[in-house]
């Protein structure tokens, strides 16, 4: 019997163990975005489609430093942007959306192997790198803050398309009524004539 319990007492303590790991151990993806990009869309869908194969692994960390005309949505995220370039070594004047950054790895838009993002992520996992972070945290510069929610907003657009098609099927049905009672009308016109 005690040989049973401190089994099931080892077994509860691993399992706890390697859930808080898991927890833990979840890499950041950055994503500089720009409004209105369809890369960027293109590369979010990816990232759920990713997300959902692998949910404890990463979690994606967009900001939309771009309104859809290229100008600074705020100056915190303007700060971020030119650092996380300077940093590697890229030219801010020729910005690209999105940029993808993953512990000390960036790349300017989805690489054509996307093998080479996951990678980089259980590399970014094993390593503990996270340039943005480190970043962020010297300029003093809160990234939950900064953080797009791009969840909400996909939904927003949803619901409006949404009240959009009842606006429209509203039209129809009064339409429909509309030619009817003109039918009803007409026919008893007819019937008195």
């Amino acid at each position: 019997m005690k040989k049973f319990i401190l089994t099931l007492v080892l077994v509860s303590s691993i399992l706890l163990f390697n859930s808080n790991v898991k927890a833990e151990s979840k890499v950041n993806v950055y994503m500089i975005t720009k409004e209105g990009c369809p890369s960027c869309t293109a590369a979010y869908e990816y990232f759920e489609e990713l997300n959902k194969q692998y949910p404890d692994l990463f979690e994606l960390v967009p900001f939309e430093v771009f309104d859809s005309t290229w100008n600074w949505n705020s100056d915190d995220l303007k700060i971020l942007f030119n650092k996380v370039y300077e940093y590697f070594k890229e030219d801010t004047s020729s910005a690209s959306t999105p940029t993808i950054i993953i512990g000390d790895y960036h790349t300017l838009g989805l690489p054509s192997d996307k093998n080479i993002v996951y990678d980089k992520i259980v590399e970014a996992g094993k390593s503990g790198k996270d340039v943005v972070k480190s970043i962020a945290e010297k300029e003093k510069l809160n990234i939950e803050e900064l953080k797009y929610d791009y969840k909400t907003e996909a939904k927003e657009d949803t619901k409006t398309e949404v009240k959009s098609e009842k606006n429209h099927d509203t039209l129809i049905v009064i339409a429909i009524f509309v030619i009817v009672i003109g039918g009803f009308a007409s026919l008893i016109i007819i019937g008195k004539k």
